[in-house]
């Protein structure tokens, strides 16, 4: 979906989502290798990224990147990032992942309304989008009740 040109301005909308909604600790980012190598950074910006659902030539350079999220523990991440979402059930088992006042950021490209939809109907709360190129990233807080 993102090609190299396209990843750096994606990352860093991506980063100013997380740090809009304060999510520091653990994360995942599900189905994009390169986002998952930028937002780790190194140094003084490292951070623990868990990389999720890549695809299998992707897989193989990051040993350590899970098939799923179904091994990680209920509401033991920061944050989800995901590239590509489809449906409002994805958002709901990604979730379950994210501790109470945690973020799930989407990342799609165009589509802002739908974006927008698809995070209302999983029940997120505090959107917000932001644009970087034809990339649309959305992200909202998680409440779990």
């Amino acid at each position: 979906m993102l090609d190299g040109l396209f990843v750096t301005p994606a990352v860093t909308a991506i980063a100013e989502a997380l740090a809009s909604a304060h999510a520091t600790g653990a994360l995942a980012v599900v189905g994009h290798a390169k986002i998952a190598a930028a937002l780790a950074g190194t140094g003084a910006t490292a951070r623990e990224v868990l990389a999720v659902g890549l695809p299998p030539r992707a897989a193989r350079k990051l040993p350590s990147a899970l098939p799923d999220l179904s091994s990680v523990a209920d509401a033991s991440l920061a944050a989800v990032i995901g590239v590509d979402v489809t449906s409002a059930a994805t958002l709901v088992e990604w979730s379950r992942v994210v501790r109470d006042g945690g973020v799930l950021v989407l990342v799609d490209r165009g589509n802002a309304p739908e974006a927008s939809k698809r995070a209302l109907c999983a029940g997120l709360t505090e959107l917000e989008q932001r644009h970087a190129g034809r990339v649309v990233v959305t992200s909202g807080l998680v409440t779990h009740l």
